[in-house]
This record gives structure tokens, C-alpha cells and sequence, in this order.
């Protein structure tokens, strides 16, 4: 399980990795007057929000691919592997991707469809970062301090299958639901609560790492698919659990005005999965060096079915568009513990056979700078705060395609 984690994250802090946002038929304007008349167009886009498509009668495929990381604390390939970079203030990590192949049949409404998700998610506390960085870095933690430990990680990847229905709501809204249907392929849901004191010691002094404590009282309880914290040094060589779920996705599309479009598109609402035979481990790391025992810490191992609720998603976006070439555009994506919102301006070329939108972004709270290209075939979108691999902190790329006949 931290094998696939470090891959995927460092897969997307180089850029290789790819993200993608779902989208519906998308349409151009003629400008005529002071008004704009819609016509239908083919090419999708990464940043802007289509307005309503008619029922179209060519069997349809579009394909997906989306992967998007931020950490804060640290570079991604920094928290990754060796907390080596200077720490920073930060308080989360996430990596979060999904995949998709659907296919619409000629006359209509419904579509069918594959689909793979991952979701990485780790929220911890100032100290506990703090206290990591320092154990990492070789350095000793303050002197008669107590650190507070405060952890949750959750981490699940699936594949499954998917049914879509499109519902025209009025003229100018159009609602599309997909049923979700999960197989689990990995699981690790659980926290760490507690706190840790450290002892006071000579300047200079070498000092061995059970040493640095003076007491320690922390609860750690989590499920998993593959121990990770040394389990089989206790001869525990569980089963891996077998996991089925659902979730529902929503694409809302729709016009406020002749110029102005409305998306939202929501992932794994109301997403369980059910896990059974899922290994587990709970204790209590109860340590005092002024106290005999010094080391009083219990737990157990067991073996249980749970259910998970699977990490949602939200993206919104907001498109203003000024002339038959411009395009003025907000951007949200909303998950358990972020929002994040984007800016755009985007420009499409007037190539009769082959037009083109380019579209540049800036996401204001992480400082990210994109690009996305848009075609009526497919498009890419790159979205980075640091072209070097070893000092970004939040990328997202993104890939699409779509294929009628």
C-alpha cells in the first residue's frame, strides 16, 4: 500500500500523471447584434462549462483520466520520501485521481460505462508534523516539550462499473446521474490520537531515540488490506479483505445567461464501501520513563467487517464569454478537507478545420500556474506551482478524448 501511495504521488509531482474533468457537449457562439446564438459543437473543454446537448444520434465514447495532488508541509516528492525539505506550515496531503470509459449509444439517454478511483487522504495536526520532520531529519525534538499527535489517513482504490442517465430539466439545464457500482482493490482508513513528551538532556549529547521521550500515551486504531506499521513481526499474516460499494456522481449543467454557463459536477456522493474480514489493529503506545514499567503498552489484532465512506468531490465552474474568441472563468474543487478555487481566460482560434481553445489558469491559494488546450477530438491540461519536480507542492494534469460515429 505505501509502495503504490509513493508511486502515485511521485508520478504526478513530475507531471507525468494525468487529470481530467468529465464533460458534456460543449457549444460556440455567433455573434449577431448585441446577441449570442448558440450552435451545437462537438469539442468539449477542460475549464469551461458546456451548455446543453441536444440527444445526439451517433454512438458516442469519451474517455477520462484524472490524478491531482497537494501538500503543503512539504514538496510532494519531499513528503514521499525523506520529509528532507525545509518544513513548511501545512496541515494536509492528498492525492486523488480517477479514470473513465463511457459509451452513449445512437438515440440515447443513457450511457454505460468502466471506471477506476483512488483516493489518498491525510490530515494531521502543526506538532505532529513538527515532531515527524525533526525524527526524520535526524534532529532533536525540543527540550520538555509535549506534542499533541493528531492523525487520520484514509486511502482507498477501486474499479467498478457505471449506468448514466441524462434528464433535461429545462431548456437550458440539463442533469446527468451515474450509478456507481465498487470493487475494492485497497484499503487503509484510521487515526492516531495521543501525546508525546520529550526529556530534557545535555547540548551535544548523544542520545538514542527511545531516550528523547519522557512519556508517550497515544491511540492508534486503523483497518487496512496490508499491515504497515511492522504487524508481521508479531507472526500476523492476515487475509486480504474483499470490498463491494456504490456511489452517485451528478453532472448540473446549464445557462444564467446568453453569455454566462453553470456547471457543478459532483463524485462518490453518498459513496460506501463494505469491507469484509477487514484486519485491524488498535493500541496504546503507554510509555513514562519515570514510571515501573516503563513501557506498559497493549493492543490487539482482529479481523472485522466495516464499512468506509468514500472521500467525495466537487468541481464547479463559472464561464463568462465576452466575444465569439474570449472567455472569462471561475473554478472550484471542493473535497473532504480543501477548497480550491481557479481563475481563466481563454481564447479559440478561428482555424475552420482544426480550431483550438487555450485556456491559461492560476489557482491564487497555491500560487499554480496551467495551460489547458482543448480540441474537438480531446485536450491536456497542466496545472503546477513548480516546473521542478522536486520543489512542487500542488499538480494537476489533465487528459480527455471523445469519439462519435
Amino acid at each position: 500500500m505505501v509502495t503504490i501511495i509513493r508511486n502515485i504521488l511521485v508520478i504526478i509531482s513530475i507531471g507525468v500523471s494525468i487529470s481530467a474533468i468529465a464533460q458534456e457537449p460543449s457549444v460556440t457562439y455567433q455573434l449577431t447584434g448585441d446577441d449570442f446564438i448558440l450552435e451545437k459543437n462537438l469539442m468539449p473543454s477542460l475549464v469551461s462549462t458546456p451548455l446543453i446537448a441536444s440527444k445526439k444520434p451517433d454512438t458516442q465514447i469519451d474517455w477520462t483520466v484524472m490524478a491531482s495532488a497537494h501538500s503543503p508541509a512539504q514538496p510532494i516528492a519531499a513528503f514521499i520520501k525523506d520529509w528532507d525539505a525545509p518544513l513548511e506550515s501545512g496541515t494536509h496531503a492528498y492525492a486523488q485521481g480517477r479514470a473513465s470509459l463511457n459509451v452513449r449509444p445512437a438515440d440515447s439517454l443513457i450511457s454505460y460505462g468502466l471506471a477506476w478511483r483512488y483516493d489518498y487522504i491525510m490530515t494531521f495536526n502543526q506538532e505532529t508534523a513538527d515532531l515527524y520532520w525533526q525524527y526524520q531529519n535526524k534532529q532533536l525534538p525540543n527540550q520538555n516539550q509535549t506534542y499533541a499527535v493528531e492523525l487520520d489517513a484514509q486511502h482507498n482504490e477501486r474499479i467498478g462499473a457505471n449506468v448514466g442517465f441524462a434528464q433535461q430539466l429545462t431548456s437550458n439545464w440539463q442533469l446527468t446521474t451515474y450509478a456507481n457500482i465498487w470493487k475494492g482493490l485497497h484499503l487503509l482508513d484510521g487515526e492516531a490520537r495521543g501525546s508525546i513528551t520529550s526529556q530534557a538532556y545535555l547540548d551535544g549529547e548523544t542520545v538514542r531515540n527511545i531516550d528523547r521521550l519522557s512519556s508517550t500515551k497515544t491511540y492508534v486504531d486503523y483497518y487496512y488490506d496490508e499491515p504497515a506499521l511492522g504487524e508481521e513481526n508479531l507472526n500476523w499474516y492476515p487475509k486480504k479483505p474483499t470490498g463491494y460499494g456504490y456511489s452517485l456522481d451528478i453532472n448540473l449543467t446549464g445557462a444564467l445567461t446568453d453569455r454566462t454557463q453553470l456547471s457543478i459536477r459532483g463524485y462518490d456522493l453518498l459513496g460506501r464501501m463494505h469491507w469484509k474480514d477487514t484486519p485491524s489493529t488498535q493500541y496504546v503506545l503507554d510509555y513514562d520513563a519515570n514510571r515501573r514499567p516503563v513501557d506498559m503498552t497493549e493492543g490487539q489484532l482482529d479481523t472485522d467487517n466495516i464499512t468506509q465512506t468514500l472521500p467525495w468531490r466537487v468541481e464547479g465552474s463559472l464561464i463568462h464569454q465576452l466575444n465569439p474568441q474570449w472567455q472569462l472563468g471561475v473554478h472550484g474543487q471542493v473535497n473532504d478537507i480543501q477548497d480550491l478555487y481557479q481563475l481563466s481566460a481563454g481564447y479559440q482560434t478561428n482555424e475552420d478545420y482544426y480550431p483550438l481553445t487555450i485556456t491559461g489558469l492560476i489557482e491564487p491559494q497555491t500560487q499554480a500556474l496551467g495551460l489547458a488546450v482543448d480540441s474537438q477530438y480531446g485536450g491536456i491540461k497542466l496545472l503546477t506551482d513548480s516546473l521542478d519536480s522536486e520543489k512542487a507542492q500542488r499538480s494537476e494534469v489533465s487528459l480527455y478524448g471523445r469519439y462519435s460515429w
